[in-house]
Formats: structure tokens, C-alpha cells, sequence
């Protein structure tokens, strides 16, 4: 790499005009100059187009869906086909970066030329009123400066990957195929990073927080959708499983799928939702298998009781 990286930031905006002035200025007040910022508005309905027409920078352009799309994948893919240059990095309206987060993204790329970096990620926050949790792969690797990621690292639970933790060389994301557009309410992000993973020639996680993730924002995605396990089961995936011939990968696969599926299920027992237990019957005979249904029936017992125990109570208060 001869010339200095250059960042296309994409914030795709649907309704979060309490936040704008936070995630917008997060990024112009970047202490490294070479970047632009493309806002997408997705059809917003609550004052954030025009909040959005009142920034004024040299670095932002500001473009317009007339239908918004689930998880505002399909607006990031209009910012990507609309960045001007090699990186592209993504910051959710309702999140934040620090200041130095690009020149220290930019110090990294510049430190590794020789290995051909395609994906970087860093630490985050998770932050709302009452609490401020580290990112598990930042608790995991607390002692590296910097950590090579794979594939198989991400579906073995050792690497994990936020949105707005993370950049990728624009034509990578562009091999794998951009954000999906249709099929996802949730999870999009998730099947991307997959395909984004496979293609890639060299990934570096920076043990640095450089991001907020902020849970108490409004109109959360992750607040109106339910998970599903369409990212789970695409034909990329049972692509990977069938033609890889790469036994780790695939067991790893396998057991991603499991922890995935027990942790919707187990999700849906604490949100006193009906469980979708045919989910159980896509669950892998791989290692774990049994040990992720002993802990589903525990879980059953236990969120069960307490529906018991409260109504109990409830019956004896009124009686």
C-alpha cells in the first residue's frame, strides 16, 4: 500500500433525530482529516430529514430513500455505491465514535501494509442508563495490542463483530455481495459479515474502545423485531457446510448454529414469548448439542416457575 487510506463513513438515518447531533459531529471531529460522511436519509418520518438538511460540512453529502428498508441495509448499500474511496465504515444514527478512532484505524493499516489488511474491527461500549459492558472480544483478548482474525474465529465465538466497530476495503464488501436486501429483518449484518470473512485476504482487531453502542436509543430494531435464524441457514452458509471440505470450519459452523438457536429460544423463555421449539429440530448432533438442551429445559423449569410463583402470589394478594 503506497497511498494513505482514505474512509467512506455511511450513516443510514429512519427516525432518530434525538441522536443525530451526537453520531454526526462523533465523526466530523475526527482527529484524522482524510474521510468523507454519506448520510442516508430512509425515508425518515420524524423531523431527522430535516435536521439532516441543517448540517453543513465539506464532508458530508446527504442522499434520500423514498421507502425505508429493514435494518437499513439497503440504505447502507446506497452508501456504498455512493463512497468515494478504498476503506467504508458504518455508524448507526444513535451511536458514537471517539475522536481518534480513523487515525488509530489509519495507523494499524499503515503498521500491517505487507499482509494485505481487509477488515478491521476495534472495541466498544455498550451503554445505557444504568451500565457501560465491554465487548466480549475486548474481555477475551485484554492482554493483545492487536489480534489476526479468520472465519473460524468468528464461528467459534472468539471474535465477534458490531457494525459500528468495524471497516472493510469497499471492494471487498462489494465481492461478497453488499448488504442483503431482502429476506432480513434482522440478522442482514450478521450474513454479511460471514460472506465479507470468506472473501477476505487478512482481518486485525485493535484492542482500543473506540466506539459506543447506546441501548436506550429510540426506535431500536432490536427492540421491535424478534430475532430470527435466516442468517443461520442462508445458501451461503449450507454452501460453506457442504463444499469447504474444511472439517473445523464446518464443526465450527455447526456449533454457531446451536449457541444462535438456544439463545432465541432462551431469549423467548425470559421475554415470556412463545418458544418456537421447532428451531430445536435445525440444532446439530455436534459437540454441545445435549449440554444446550439440558440448559433449554433448565430454562424452561425455571422462567415457568416464576410465572407459577408470581401468579400465586398475584392470586393470594387478592384473596
Amino acid at each position: 500500500m503506497s497511498t494513505l487510506p482514505y474512509f467512506s463513513v455511511i450513516i443510514p438515518v429512519h427516525n432518530k433525530l434525538p441522536h443525530l447531533e451526537r453520531s454526526i459531529h462523533s465523526v466530523l471531529q475526527q482527529t484524522y482529516p482524510n474521510f468523507e460522511v454519506i448520510l442516508i436519509d430512509d425515508a425518515s418520518t420524524d423531523g431527522s430529514s430535516e435536521k439532516l438538511m441543517e448540517f453543513s460540512h465539506p464532508k458530508l453529502s446527504l442522499y434520500h430513500r423514498s421507502v425505508p428498508g429493514p435494518g437499513g441495509y439497503a440504505a447502507r448499500n446506497l452508501g456504498i455505491g455512493k463512497a468515494k474511496y478504498e476503506w467504508v465504515a458504518f455508524l448507526d444514527a444513535d451511536d458514537e465514535w471517539k475522536p481518534e478512532l480513523l487515525q488509530t484505524v489509519h495507523d494499524t493499516i499503515m503498521a500491517h501494509q505487507e499482509q494485505e489488511l481487509e477488515c478491521v474491527t476495534w472495541g466498544w461500549y455498550s451503554i445505557d442508563a444504568s451500565s457501560k459492558i465491554l465487548d466480549t472480544t475486548s474481555r477475551k483478548n485484554y492482554q493483545d495490542s492487536f489480534r489476526h482474525f479468520s472465519i473460524l474465529d468468528f464461528f467459534n465465538h472468539q471474535h465477534i463483530l458490531w457494525t459500528g466497530a468495524v471497516t472493510f476495503k469497499k471492494d471487498l464488501i462489494v465481492r461478497a455481495g453488499l448488504f442483503p436486501e431482502s429476506g432480513f429483518r434482522r440478522g442482514g449484518d450478521v450474513d454479511t459479515w460471514i460472506r465479507c470473512l470468506w472473501y477476505s485476504k487478512g482481518n486485525i482487531w485493535i484492542n482500543k474502545v473506540l466506539s459506543c453502542y447506546y441501548l436506550d436509543a429510540v426506535n431500536m430494531v432490536t427492540r421491535q423485531v424478534q430475532r430470527d435464524t435466516t442468517f443461520l441457514f442462508t445458501p451461503f452458509v449450507k454452501g460453506l457446510i457442504q463444499y469447504s471440505g474444511d472439517q473445523q470450519l464446518i464443526a465450527a459452523i455447526r456449533r454457531f448454529q446451536n449457541r444462535r438457536i438456544y439463545s432465541i429460544i432462551r431469549g423467548q423463555f425470559i421475554d415470556r414469548h412463545k418458544p418456537d421449539y421447532a428451531l430445536i429440530r435445525k440444532m446439530n448432533y455436534s459437540n454441545g448439542y445435549f449440554l444446550l438442551l439440558g440448559k433449554l429445559v433448565y430454562n424452561r423449569l425455571k422462567y415457568s416457575s416464576r410465572d407459577i410463583l408470581s401468579s400465586f402470589s398475584k392470586n393470594r394478594a387478592e384473596g
